[in-house]
């Protein structure tokens, strides 16, 4: 009888659920949570859309130099042959065709049309008049040229340019984050730069004869 009790009482043993068990036995390490990444580096280190820097933008410009330089760029170069003539000719030329012609920028800032018309801005009013960056196609159509007195036996030259305005001097400019936008950050910028007038069609003229 005390062998079968003795039997009895190890089937019960081995017939509690493992739970049972478990829960006084086995310890749990539950792993951490993970975040995304993108090449391996967590989403929420990478820079979003809230942490851009933008700009340059205009902040001021202090010319130090300005002057007009007369042949900018060349429009056109007219000649007539009175070699074979034994009287003057009276050569006189009108443009009916020109080709646009664009301003030239020198400087480490990249030069966004914000900042040029700031430093149109500023020419204006040191030095008067209007500026622009460029002169479209056929904007010097009907300026004249000459007249010039070509002699007997001679040929006869007539060459057009636009005038340009060259400045230079101290840009200041400024950047922003999109994170903080009270914050500026500055930059000064030594430039140099040479436009159009927008007020007329600036040209300049040269004739001779040989």
């Amino acid at each position: 009888m005390k062998v079968k009790m003795a039997l009895l009482s190890i089937t019960l043993l081995l017939s509690l659920p493992l739970s049972a068990n478990a829960a006084r036995n086995i310890n749990v390490v539950t792993s951490p949570a993970t975040e995304t990444t993108v090449n391996g580096i967590p989403e929420s280190q990478l820079m979003t859309t809230q942490d851009v820097t933008i700009g340059p933008y205009f902040d001021s410009y202090t010319p130090n130099s300005n002057s007009t330089v007369l042949k900018f760029k060349k429009i056109a170069s007219y000649s007539h042959d009175n070699s074979r003539n034994s009287t003057e000719f009276p050569m006189e030329v009108s443009i009916t065709y020109s080709t646009s012609q664009g301003s030239e920028w020198s400087g480490s800032i990249s030069f966004t049309g914000e900042i040029k018309a700031g430093i149109f801005a500023k020419l204006g009013a040191t030095i008067g008049g209007g500026y622009k960056d460029a002169r479209s196609t056929n904007e010097a159509v009907g300026i004249k040229g000459g007249p010039l007195k070509v002699p007997a036996y001679k040929w006869g030259y007539i060459d057009m340019w636009y005038k340009g305005q060259a400045t230079g001097g101290l840009l200041r400019t400024y950047t922003q984050n999109t994170a903080d936008l009270s914050v500026k950050y500055y930059k000064d910028t030594l430039i140099n730069a040479t436009v159009f007038k927008s007020d007329y069609v600036d040209v300049h003229s040269e004739a001779w004869t040989n």
